[in-house]
């Protein structure tokens, strides 16, 4: 039987279950909704490729020097719909007219997320915008492999440990994978994300689910955005801070262990690219907003170089310090912190509504 890492640090990034050639590792959620390997033990040949792809057992040194940037696409179609500068899509755009592949995060019809790829422009809008549940990776290593080993660029977006996860799995640079990570507060549990999803349904809709969900509205503004919820015929709209998901998980109630001491995080990475929300750019560099979304980018290898370089015409962008263009947005660099009301919180929550301050604040009393 294979010796995976430890429970704590495993951030189910599906690396394993990817590489075991008899298929004898399936992802299954634990008590706490989040996924975790199982081996059957009857299929296993003990070949210890599981172990080899495993990220955490066997880490990728990372790269010495990056530059950041401020970024803001010029395109305001595209960055209203995006979770902050829409530099994302003028990154995936690249690569689909080289005749390449883009995988990202979607919602499936029940808003449960997986990663999908796409090779159409159109593809892209169902990657736009955040979700805040941990993404099913499936087979998507492996079709990756499948797109590079028939030389076709591929972009593949994700959490650092899932980056980390598809480089294990690969085991070897590919000249043309472009790795895109986020700036990554924690992955929360999808069990609780449905629960919720359950729950706004029976308070806002006569327990019919909602037709399409947005926790990342720009209607409210970037910096106070909004989580919508929109039924057939009407819609559920607050504030991230009033709402009790949203609230929760800021407060890391349902954050995956392994967050809490996330080995991927930093300054220097193992990916291409990291994106994520130029928070206080108003106070850095305040010509570099107008309250709609700006993009903090750091730019880790030369083909990441190459390609900012290819995307510069499409966009207004400026050279910053990656230390002090971090200082509002720490998760860059730091762990999540654990929530000692953590427990409590998944001991209580399928039976308690999931109001304020009934439910979320009754935890912290």
């Amino acid at each position: 039987m294979p010796h995976l890492c430890d429970s704590k640090d495993c951030m189910g990034c599906s690396a394993c279950s990817n590489t075991c050639p008899k298929n004898c590792i399936s992802m299954k959620a634990n008590n706490e909704g989040l996924i975790y390997p199982v081996v059957d033990a009857m299929l296993c040949i003990s070949c210890g490729l599981c172990e080899k792809s495993c990220p955490v057992l066997h880490r990728k040194p990372l790269v010495s020097k990056s530059k950041a940037y401020a970024a803001v696409n010029s395109d305001d179609d595209t960055r209203k719909t995006s979770t902050s500068g829409g530099v994302f899509s003028l990154l995936a755009k690249t690569v689909l007219q080289k005749n390449g592949v883009v995988f990202g995060a979607a919602y499936n019809p029940d808003f449960s997320v997986s990663h999908q790829y796409t090779e159409t422009e159109d593809g892209l809008q169902k990657f736009r915008g955040a979700k805040y549940a941990q993404s099913d990776i499936g087979k998507s290593y492996r079709q990756v492999r499948s797109f590079l080993n028939e030389n076709q660029y591929v972009l593949f977006s994700g959490t650092p440990c899932q980056i980390a996860g598809l480089q294990s799995y690969l085991g070897k640079d590919y000249e043309k994978l472009i790795c895109v990570d986020l700036i990554c507060h924690g992955i929360s549990s999808p069990e609780v994300w449905q629960h919720y999803i359950d729950y706004r349904a029976k308070v806002d809709n006569n327990g019919i689910r909602p037709e399409y969900i947005n926790l990342r509205s720009k209607t409210t503004g970037w910096q106070r955005y909004s989580v919508e919820f929109r039924y057939a015929d009407k819609t559920y709209s607050k504030t991230f801070a009033d709402d009790p998901y949203m609230y929760g998980y800021i407060r890391d109630l349902y954050t995956r262990p392994s967050c809490f001491d996330c080995k991927f995080k930093g300054l220097q990475r193992i990916s291409d690219f990291t994106l994520g929300d130029y928070w206080g750019i108003e106070s850095h560099h305040p010509e570099m907003t107008d309250g709609m979304g700006t993009s903090l980018v750091l730019v880790h290898s030369e083909k990441a170089a190459l390609l900012w370089n290819e995307i510069a015409d499409r966009m207004r962008f400026k050279e910053v310090d990656p230390e002090t263009a971090i200082q509002w947005n720490p998760m860059a660099v730091k762990s999540t912190l654990y929530q000692e009301k953590r427990d409590e919180f998944f001991a209580r929550y399928k039976d308690e509504d999931f109001e304020l301050p009934v439910f979320v604040d009754n935890l912290h009393k």
